[in-house]
């Protein structure tokens, strides 16, 4: 019995020196091995975000009507340098079935203007969710409708994207629902269901139509064999009722295809009369849509094409007509020559001063991850086109992440167009941007 006994202490100890042997070699050597359960366990808070600078050179264009609205009581200017810098910070606390999540923006410009800073909630968020099927949302959140990269005309509950920066993060509403998921087995593979409340009432939600309406939006999600389709609606209210839906398949590997369209009702169009005055149409019902394809080659590099219907946008027409008044305003030095325009203070909302203001577009982007095998190197370019007055925007970049947590980009804006074009008619000649972002 004691050599049994001696026998099973050789086998134990043979195990032990072969586990000594192979930690050894992997540099860990004669440490007695120990495993910190704690260390993998998820902890309850996270906090994540990112600054960055961004300066950029811009020479103007002093015959471009949004140059002449911004300066029209300034002294002129034949370039503008500004500096921005940026605080986001995601933080987000779960525990058992709750989670609460939060975004903040934080911002200030330095520039001519000395444009005071701003801190924003982009989003602050509770979630139940006792099972992972079900989960009920409410508080400020962005929701991310649609499938096109530049544009959505599906966005029912959220802000305009920048189509020259589509991947900033955007506030978002506030707003109260729920997502229901189903899965199956056969070629329809999942459905999901979100509906909305997003009211505009006492100082919530103001700048999204409106005030004292309580809105009502859904959203219905399903994966049909690869395809992803959407089917979406927003109750009248603060906001004319509109219908929509969208789509994004895999045709192959490398080839993929994306679509939106959306159904407005009751569009109220505002003209630009010839003495410089405006006026409102009578409201019609408009469609809007986007078709796009996405390609990515053997080399990886991937090619991003849009076209872009916008049904509620100006004709030209009436675009060109505004261009003329602020010319004729700047030319007289007569600011009252300006009462009679839609214009906004913010020249990014305004009818006729905001991006993309008209009906017909066309997007190409495209990018190459590590070209000639360059480490961490993206070059790209970006071009934007208004198919009814020929005018466009070419935007160069270049990208560098081989610095750890540290993101850089170098881009290069050049606006295109003749005289009462939408691209003729910006504030620059041309524009350097330096990105600088550090994530944490």
């Amino acid at each position: 019995m004691r050599h049994a006994t001696q026998a099973v202490h050789w086998w134990q100890r043979g195990i032990m020196i072969a586990a000594c042997v192979m930690v050894t070699t992997s540099g860990l050597c004669a440490e007695e091995f120990s495993f910190d359960v704690e260390k993998f366990e998820p902890k309850p808070f996270k906090l994540r975000g990112y600054v960055e600078v961004e300066p950029s050179y811009a020479e103007t264009n002093q015959e471009g009507a949004l140059y002449q609205l911004e300066f029209f009581d300034e002294e002129p200017r034949d370039s503008i340098a500004r500096l921005p810098a940026v605080l986001e910070l995601d933080g987000r606390y779960q525990h058992d079935a709750v989670t609460l999540s939060f975004r903040t923006h934080s911002e200030k410009t330095w520039d001519y203007t000395d444009t005071a800073g701003e801190t924003l909630l982009y989003e602050g968020l509770l979630t139940l969710q006792e099972d992972p099927s079900f989960s009920f949302d409410i508080g400020k959140k962005a929701y991310r409708w649609g499938t096109g990269y530049a544009w959505n005309p599906v966005a029912f509950v959220e802000r305009a994207k920048d189509a020259g920066n589509p991947d900033l993060a955007r506030e978002g509403f506030w707003t109260a629902g729920f997502d229901g998921i189903k899965t199956f087995d056969g070629s329809l593979r999942t459905v999901a269901f979100t509906p909305l409340i997003l009211p505009t009432e006492h100082g919530i939600n103001e700048d999204f139509g409106k005030e004292g309406f309580t809105n009502f939006a859904a959203k219905l999600y399903m994966l049909y064999h690869n395809t992803d389709i959407d089917f979406m609606f927003l109750t009248e209210g603060s906001k004319t009722a509109r219908y929509g839906m969208d789509f994004a398949s895999n045709i192959t590997t490398n080839f993929a295809v994306h679509g939106e369209f959306a159904y407005i009702t009751d569009v109220t169009p505002i003209h630009i009369t010839p003495d410089c005055g405006s006026e409102r149409g009578a409201p019609e019902d408009e469609i809007s849509s986007l078709l796009g394809l996405r390609y990515r080659t053997e080399h990886d590099a991937t090619w991003i094409a849009e076209f872009y219907y916008n049904g509620a946008g100006n004709s030209e027409e009436d675009q060109r007509r505004f261009y003329e008044c602020v010319h004729q305003a700047w030319d007289a030095d007569d600011p009252d020559l300006l009462a009679g325009l839609p214009l906004d203070e913010d020249l990014d909302r305004g009818p006729y001063t905001k991006p993309n203001p008209m009906r017909y577009y066309f997007h190409l982007r495209a990018w190459w991850r590590e070209p000639y095998n360059i480490l961490y190197f993206t070059p790209g370019f970006q071009v934007l086109y208004n198919l009814v007055d020929n005018s466009y925007s070419v935007a160069p970049e270049l990208n560098y992440v081989g610095i750890n947590k540290l993101a850089l980009r170098l881009r290069l804006n050049v606006p295109v167009g003749d005289e009462l074009t939408e691209w003729g008619e910006k504030p620059n000649d041309y524009k350097v941007e330096l990105r600088v972002r550090y994530y944490f």
